[in-house]
Parts: C-alpha cells; sequence; structure tokens
C-alpha cells in the first residue's frame, strides 16, 4: 500500500512537473512571438555599420525549439527587409542566442529585448526593441 502510494505520488509530481514546462513554454512563445520596435545602434564608428530604426518580427513553428526573427529597417517611414536568423532561447540565462553572422544575444525582459551583435569578437551593435502590441 505504502509503496503504490509512493508510486503514484512520483507520478503525478513528474506529471506535474512536465505540464509547467509546457505552460513555461507556451508563455515564453507568448512573449516573444510578434513584432519588436526599436533602434540598433553601431558601435565601431567609421565602419561600414550604421544606426537604424528596426523592427524584428518573430516566429516559431510549433514543435521546434527555434525562434525566427525576420529583421527589417525603417527607410524613409516603410520596413525594408534585411534577413531572416533563427534563434534558440536559453531558460536558463533568459536570452534568445543566435550564430548566424556573428553571435546576437537578446535579453528578454517583460516587454524589452536587449541585445547585442558580436562580429569577430568585437561589439558590432547594440539593439533595444520593445514588443509592439
Amino acid at each position: 500500500m505504502i509503496k503504490s502510494t509512493l508510486l503514484l505520488t512520483l507520478i503525478f509530481c513528474v506529471a506535474g512537473k512536465s505540464n509547467y514546462a509546457q505552460v513555461d513554454a507556451i508563455n515564453m512563445d507568448t512573449l516573444l512571438i510578434g513584432s519588436w520596435h526599436g533602434t540598433s545602434i553601431c558601435q565601431i564608428k567609421n565602419s561600414p555599420c550604421h544606426d537604424e530604426t528596426v523592427v524584428y518580427h518573430i516566429s516559431k513553428n510549433s514543435g521546434v525549439d527555434t525562434f525566427y526573427v525576420n529583421a527589417s529597417k525603417i527607410v524613409n517611414g516603410v520596413e525594408e527587409e534585411m534577413g531572416i536568423l533563427p534563434f534558440v532561447y536559453n531558460k536558463k540565462t533568459k536570452e534568445l542566442i543566435s550564430t548566424a553572422y556573428g553571435i546576437w544575444t537578446f535579453n528578454l525582459e517583460g516587454a524589452k529585448l536587449e541585445g547585442t551583435l558580436l562580429n569577430h569578437g568585437d561589439l558590432y551593435r547594440k539593439i533595444m526593441l520593445y514588443k509592439h502590441y
């Protein structure tokens, strides 16, 4: 009797943790997916880099751990697409990370994504984005 009670308790605990993990993943998806507006500021002066007003559209295919950032810059009031980058969210560090075309790292704080782009080990850009509802 005691063994079966312990077994059932263990099963419910494991099932409960699994459900919490699913809820956390759904919440993270809800937080990240959508349009983010902000600035991308160059850190290396006298380079081909230019300060930009940007819009990042973040999406995710269901069942996949990869988020996709479709990045655009605003030129004369119009979005000009720059490309799509794959990102992975690290739950422990609360960072969104991509190693495509440098090392992109974003920290999520509610409706704010604060990030950097490292290019060949140098801080190339600082990016500040806010969720657009």
